[in-house]
């Protein structure tokens, strides 16, 4: 039974590393659709709070900061799912327990771009693994595949976006910050 349940691990784990690899492989369809940005990323983060059974409102560790004006992004809405859900894991494995540990925000920033960041309280990311972070098959986890922030930076460049890290300096209250640019969808002049 035990050898069973190590193989069963394993084939699993395989399975999801064939799977990010697909989800990334040239000639998948990258048609953008038009979505707004903080609808989206509200049902998103209900979603994931749900299944996993992390307890959302004023006390959470958790906050929220969503656009209240209608903010039209392209992007893929399951491929924007695959992303967030990815800094949320990783948010909630790295932050502190105090409310409002992990600060995530989307806004315009104008007529051409808008922003999704997920900031944490956590440790810093050590200056030598920095600049491998969104290099595939990099983990500083035992049981990871090393494709998360891979296949992140993979799905932001096919909708002509962008994601980044940024360290802030000691004293701040979220030291890691990933930050997702994505393309407005401009108004067609009347």
């Amino acid at each position: 039974q035990m050898l069973t349940g190590m193989v069963d691990d394993n084939v699993q784990r395989l399975k999801r590393l064939v799977d990010d690899v697909m989800e990334v492989a040239p000639g998948i369809d990258a048609t953008p659709r038009t979505i707004d940005l903080g609808a989206e990323v509200g049902r998103i983060v209900a979603d994931w709070a749900r299944t996993a059974h992390f307890p959302l409102g004023a006390a959470s560790r958790l906050q929220v900061d969503l656009p209240v004006e209608p903010t039209p992004v392209l992007f893929d809405p399951e491929h924007l799912r695959r992303v967030l859900v990815n800094l949320l894991d990783n948010a909630n494995r790295h932050a502190g327990d105090r409310p409002g540990a992990i600060a995530l925000r989307a806004e315009s920033l104008g007529a051409a771009q808008a922003r999704l960041s997920l900031a944490n309280d956590g440790e810093p990311i050590p200056p030598d693994v920095e600049p491998y972070l969104f290099e595939p098959f990099f983990s500083t986890r035992s049981r990871g595949t090393g494709l998360g922030l891979y296949i992140c930076r993979e799905l932001c460049e096919r909708y002509g976006g962008s994601i980044d890290y940024w360290q802030h300096p000691d004293g701040t209250a979220h030291r890691n910050e990933f930050v997702v640019t994505m393309r407005v969808v401009v108004a067609a002049a009347p």
